[in-house]
């Protein structure tokens, strides 16, 4: 049961958060298109498609296997099978399921086939909802929309009503020029304030803006949209809902449930990249982190910060950065410690349980990468060890975080050490984890090593170019794309997209982000 939980759970920051990334791009398209020629098959069924389609949603039971093969033929994603099992209930969706695969055993199936199937379900249970109309809409146009809720701020309407409006979402303003795309969206929304959330109620959003009643609110009670993140999209919010929900979370952030918690870390910093939010709304959302005890927050701002990071890397005022992270980190990196007794630490290592193994490896990572200097000391020790008695007694669940963080910090020796060990290991798992260490060191001549072939593998063209922020950058990569004709390796174009929007942030965002970091602790929010 708990691991069925942890799967659950996991598939927020491992599937959704990280395919919205990608299908937030300019570059993304429908996950349901047309393929005429075999060349096409790689075209659609790219990385963005695969996610969608991941066959991890096999965690919500044997019933769900059956379909692998229907979801990698038509490319409906997982996180949109997912929002529609949820909009339709388990029980109504697995009924809708069963009577598509009984019908269609011993034939050929169309994807409305299936939705015909959940239609009528919904139609038995007195729910006229036509499924295909809805998901059409979601398969057969690129991205997804942002959902922004606002609490009427009219004097004709009394404050039990809401304003709601959708539009595309896309990283940066100056390339959302597509006005044209609306989706219907199940919008579940929850009625909160310091001591209690009231049940959730689900709106149908088909129009640009609409106005829907919900409840009686006042100045003291707050919104909460796509209550754990089962719809496909991202909410924003009124400046003043913001702030009340920050609130909450520093008071008492047992009130808003785990899943909601990572949303809302997710979702801010995701806004706030695009242009949509003010910059320090999401660093206000995360300085409640020293109370948080459970793992999908973590780890759902753990992902925000790295991307932060990668953006901010070479920048002048780099420290503001890297120190506020590390305040939020080290009360609670202290309290969990390091899996096992480690040299030159015995004594003061706790034992992690399973359920706290997860987060434990989640904080030792951030406090190495953004500089704690006991963490430092921790691996430093470890890899020491390893060298002088050629024994590997580095936990392996965070042999990655301590391999990185020695080659990083110590001489070229251990450099050598690792591309010893890498030549020697046998086990391809380690030598995964040995060859990335590899890279973690800031010696140019070391990395040559490699050869100019592996910059062609995706995710080493990825990993690269996302540091690049500057104008210089993005031409010097526009110009090794046209100059070597690799244009066609389909990571190049995405990566120029990333890069160009590296650019566009650091010039629209850039100072207000270090400004909000400057700022006392009292500073207001925005």
């Amino acid at each position: 049961m708990f691991v069925c939980l942890q799967e659950k759970q996991r598939f927020l920051t491992d599937v959704l958060h990280e395919v919205m990334l990608l299908d937030g791009l300019r570059s993304s398209h429908p996950i349901s298109q047309e393929v005429e020629q075999a060349t096409d098959i790689n075209r659609v069924f790219d990385w963005i498609a695969y996610k969608k389609a991941s066959k991890r949603l096999a965690y919500r039971g044997n019933w769900l296997s059956s379909l692998s093969g229907y979801l990698d033929k038509t490319n409906i994603g997982a996180a949109l099978i997912r929002m529609l099992a949820n909009v339709m209930g388990q029980p109504l969706f697995q009924k809708g399921l069963n009577d598509y695969l009984l019908s269609h055993m011993y034939s050929n199936a169309a994807r409305d086939d299936l939705w015909s199937k959940l239609s009528q379900a919904m139609r038995s249970e007195g729910r006229d909802i036509d499924i295909g109309v809805m998901m059409d809409r979601w398969t057969l146009q690129m991205g997804y929309p942002v959902v922004t809720i606002s609490k009427n701020q009219s004097e004709q309407l009394p404050t039990s009503y809401i304003t709601v409006s959708q539009e595309h979402f896309l990283y940066g303003q100056e390339v959302r020029n597509n006005n044209s795309l609306q989706w219907q969206v199940p919008l579940t929304v929850a009625v909160g304030n310091a001591s209690s959330v009231c049940s959730q109620s689900l709106i149908w959003i088909n129009n640009r803006t609409e106005t829907h009643r919900i409840g009686h609110m006042d100045d003291r009670t707050w919104l909460l949209g796509n209550i754990n993140q089962t719809g496909y999209f991202r909410v924003n919010y009124d400046l003043q809902n913001w702030k009340l929900l920050i609130q909450q979370l520093h008071t008492n952030p047992q009130i808003i449930s785990v899943g909601n918690r990572a949303g809302l870390i997710d979702d801010a910093f995701n806004l706030a990249k695009a242009g949509y939010l003010p910059q320090g709304i999401p660093l206000q959302l995360i300085g409640y982190l020293p109370e948080e005890t459970s793992f999908l927050p973590w780890h759902s701002a753990s992902r925000a910060l790295y991307q932060l990071d990668k953006l901010l890397d070479r920048t002048d005022e780099y420290s503001l950065f890297s120190d506020y992270v590390l305040k939020q980190v080290a009360s609670r990196y202290h309290q969990m410690g390091w899996p096992t007794n480690s040299p030159g630490n015995e004594g003061n290592v706790l034992q992690a349980s399973y359920q706290t193994e997860e987060l434990q490896r989640e904080l030792i990572m951030l406090a190495c990468s953004f500089g704690n200097k006991q963490c430092h000391r921790q691996a430093v020790a470890y890899i020491s060890d390893w060298i002088s008695s050629n024994k590997n007694r580095i936990p392996p669940n965070i042999r990655d975080i301590v391999y990185c963080t020695g080659v990083s910090l110590m001489d070229e020796d251990v450099w050598e050490f690792i591309w010893m060990k890498f030549h020697s290991s046998s086990a391809v798992s380690e030598k995964k984890i040995l060859l990335e260490a590899l890279t973690c060191s800031d010696n140019i001549f070391l990395l040559h090593r490699y050869g100019e072939a592996l910059f062609m593998n995706s995710k080493l063209i990825g990993g690269v170019t996302e540091f690049l922020n500057t104008d210089k950058e993005l031409n010097e990569l526009k110009e090794f794309i046209q100059s070597s004709g690799v244009g066609a390796v389909p990571a190049l174009p995405r990566a120029l997209e990333i890069v160009e929007g590296n650019v566009r942030w650091h010039r629209l965002h850039r100072r207000q982000f270090y400004q909000w970091l400057s700022k006392p602790p009292s500073a207001a929010l925005g």
